[in-house]
């Protein structure tokens, strides 16, 4: 019965825990921007293998609430709106933004921040849900993407776009179902 408890809190807290395991070993020993990072489980968990974290989240409750439960000591948590603000121009080996960009607005802007805050030949490991799975629409999403369109999306900004599965293994095509999409973009030098 315990099992079943807390695996239930942990994916209360984080639904994207797998995607966030997956990653954490690709931003060993780096600085990384995350942005949107809801109740911050998922920003510990890169916190466990990255040099520094940048953690930024437009909602008031979700800043409150990471800043207050989890204070770690290599992760910034900031208050801000991504597309309003300029970051630091180059100054992140990587970012992270993990069910986010479907909420934002001005989504492009949103990304060319992100773009501008990645040093030359960083990444960006985003995920978006798709389209194309068989699941109703959610009303908070702005847009949500078919797999070529999110990757036609991201290459507006970055030079490669690779889609995988959520293990960062396994590489998908334009076609797929699976969701959420997710992607490896490459900034280029």
């Amino acid at each position: 019965m315990n099992d079943i408890l807390w695996r239930r809190l942990r994916y209360m807290l984080s639904p994207q825990w797998d995607i966030y395991r997956h990653i954490a070993p690709k931003v060993m020993g780096q600085s990384v921007l995350e942005v949107g990072f809801g109740t911050g489980i998922g920003t510990a968990q890169l916190a466990g293998t990255a040099k520094e974290v940048m953690a930024c989240e437009i909602d008031i409750h979700a800043f409150s609430f990471a800043s207050q439960c989890l204070p770690i000591g290599n992760v910034t948590w900031q208050f801000q709106d991504i597309s309003q603000h300029s970051l630091y121009e180059n100054k992140f080996d990587s970012a992270v933004m993990v069910e986010t960009l479907e909420h934002i607005r001005d989504w492009g802007r949103a990304l060319g921040k992100v773009y501008d805050s990645i040093k030359p030949n960083g990444k960006l490991y985003i995920t978006a849900r798709n389209a194309n799975a068989d699941l109703r629409r959610n009303e908070l999403h702005e847009r949500e993407w078919t797999a070529k369109e999110f990757a036609d999306a991201l290459l507006q900004y970055f030079n490669n776009v690779t889609l995988y599965d959520y293990t960062l293994t396994h590489e998908q095509g334009d076609d797929t179902r699976m969701t959420p999409l997710v992607a490896v973009a490459d900034k280029g030098e």
